[in-house]
């Protein structure tokens, strides 16, 4: 994995075209302010919908919240696309750094729980109306996406308290945490 973690800094830091803007004056900050709006969207959305499957809210039809979830999507996608930025003009600090291995792991467990959810639950529970209770696999799916959600923005808050250093001997861990020499 560490040969892989390599290889990865080393093609991200060959990508040309968005060094430019990310290392002009306003490139990160806009970026970022874009990264957070994309990232309202998202949790404003679907955490909506996923406190309604909690019971929150349920004078509201599930369909009605469901609506929304485009808009997470979209809010979604714009993270990916600056998420991509940022990774882009500095591998070395997000490679080897264990809180973005973790964002990543959380943002793993939110994509297999909306599968989950689409593929076990969606028929459920899109016909609930004003009023009525999710079932209890729907409330898991809710708590997991959530908790899945939480834990991606506390990681990616973790992401500028802890950069990677030179490792002190060769590493023989499985996903690095350090540079290697």
């Amino acid at each position: 994995m560490g040969a892989f973690q390599y290889w990865l800094m080393q093609t991200l830091f060959s990508i040309q075209f968005t060094k430019p803007f990310m290392n002009s004056k306003w490139g990160w900050p806009t970026t970022e302010t874009v990264h957070f709006f994309g990232l309202s969207l998202l949790v404003g959305s679907i955490g909506m919908f996923d406190l309604r499957l909690l019971g929150v809210a349920k004078r509201i039809p599930i369909a009605a919240l469901h609506r929304l979830v485009p808009w997470g999507v979209l809010g979604y996608v714009i993270n990916i696309c600056t998420g991509f930025l940022f990774l882009s003009i500095a591998p070395d600090q997000y490679i080897y750094n264990p809180s973005f291995h973790f964002k990543l792991l959380f943002m793993m467990f939110a994509g297999v729980n909306i599968l989950v959810f689409y593929s076990a639950v969606f028929r459920k529970v899109r016909v609930l109306g004003s009023g009525a209770d999710a079932p209890v696999a729907a409330k898991i799916v809710g708590g997991v996406s959530l908790a899945s959600w939480i834990g991606v923005i506390v990681c990616g808050r973790l992401l500028t308290f802890y950069r990677p250093f030179r490792c002190p001997s060769p590493p023989t861990d499985i996903l690095l945490t350090c540079f290697p020499k």
